[in-house]
């Protein structure tokens, strides 16, 4: 009697192990499915005041990175990213005579770290093999930046005259790409405007985008996205304030300072100092359009029932 009560409960466990399997197996393999892993690649652009508008396509340079999600349910997924890429602007874009003749530019690298929240506004049974996902995201971002400017030598331009000798020691260095920050070029930390401090490198910025998700396959799913970045600074173009006599510049940090904070053909010492140089008011962004490749990580098999 007890051996046949034993098969029984054996053959009533294989059959729910096997009910288990044939019916349900699917569904508890796919709501496992919760991390994905990924590749991002687009482009960056960069909006301040060295562009004519926010999005200018002279502007657009290439950015890659890597990128991961995990989607505990259908709503909601959060992600990981690291991308790397270019931002560049300069007065010549812009059709104001007056701005053209301030002769500024820049260019920088810009590493984008990110972790955001993606809020989906459609669900796809992940047993499903295709289908698409509109979403919204939002977060916070780390990224580090760091704006240079080529130096045009020219010892025939009225900045040449006015600092003398010493702007001449700058000739050997025509064609360089000349990293901005160390120069101080709106005069910070400078004895004359000592409380005007230099802008770290390395900031904060809050991501909005949006974009589709377009599921392929089981494994699969590629999108398409479009995010900006609203900083808490100005001087991602190295642009903000006002011109400082290029004396001053010269005499605390050198010709270069002073070369690099005015490049306009038209320099006037008498008007200089203290006019705009930027537009303190409205801080730069940057923005990254993406196109992403994504692999699916499952979870482990069902498990029978244990008694």
């Amino acid at each position: 009697m007890l051996k046949r009560n034993i098969t029984s409960v054996s053959l009533v466990t294989l059959l729910l192990c096997l009910g288990t399997l044939n019916a349900n197996a699917q569904k508890r393999w796919f709501r496992t499915s919760a991390l994905e892993f990924g590749l991002i690649g687009g482009f960056s652009h960069y909006a301040g005041e060295l562009t004519p508008t926010y999005f200018d396509p002279r502007g657009l340079k290439p950015s890659a990175g890597i990128i991961t999600r995990y989607t505990p349910n259908s709503l909601v997924t959060f992600r990981l990213s690291a991308q790397y890429g270019k931002i560049e602007g300069d007065d010549k874009w812009r059709s104001e005579p007056g701005i053209q003749a301030r002769n500024l530019s820049f260019q920088s690298d810009i590493w984008d770290f990110t972790g955001a929240a993606e809020f989906n506004f459609n669900y796809i049974d992940f047993r499903q093999k295709t289908g698409v996902i509109p979403y919204a995201f939002i977060g916070a971002s780390v990224f580090k930046f760091n704006p240079k400017a080529v130096f045009n030598y020219n010892p025939n331009s009225q900045l040449a005259k006015y600092l003398g000798p010493s702007y001449d020691n700058l000739a050997s260095r025509d064609g360089e790409l000349v990293e901005l920050q160390p120069l101080g070029t709106e005069g910070q930390e400078t004895t004359e405007f000592n409380d005007r401090k230099r802008y770290s490198l390395t900031q904060i910025a809050i991501p909005i985008g949006g974009g589709f998700k377009f599921k392929v396959s089981h494994n699969w799913m590629i999108g398409v996205e479009y995010g900006t970045r609203i900083t808490f600074t100005d001087y991602l173009d190295d642009v903000s304030g006002t011109f400082v006599d290029p004396s001053r510049l010269q005499a605390q940090y050198g010709p270069m300072s002073a070369a690099m904070s005015i490049r306009s053909e038209t320099y006037d010492q008498n008007k200089i100092e203290g006019s705009g140089r930027g537009n303190p008011k409205t801080n730069d962004m940057y923005g990254i359009f993406g196109v992403t490749i994504m692999y699916r990580i499952y979870g482990n098999k069902p498990a029978c029932p244990t008694f």
